[in-house]
């Protein structure tokens, strides 16, 4: 369920910065669907960096020793 949120939250993101992008060349008027996307983008990243150091902390998460 862990790894389910993760890669969730990561193609989330993926398909915001592709949208992101598509709305920037596409709307030539002033919208701000470029700017929302880049707002959910940016929300959608700290959620996954606190889903990530909460389950390093609840030893969800093994760091590779090389």
């Amino acid at each position: 369920m862990f790894k389910f949120a993760i890669i969730t939250l990561l193609i989330l993101i993926i398909y915001n910065l592709v949208m992101g992008f598509v709305y920037i060349l596409k709307d030539k008027s002033s919208s701000n669907r470029g700017l929302a996307s880049l707002k959910t983008r940016i929300v959608l990243s700290v959620l996954l960096f606190a889903l990530l150091i909460v389950g390093y902390y609840m030893d969800m998460i093994k760091p590779n020793n090389f």
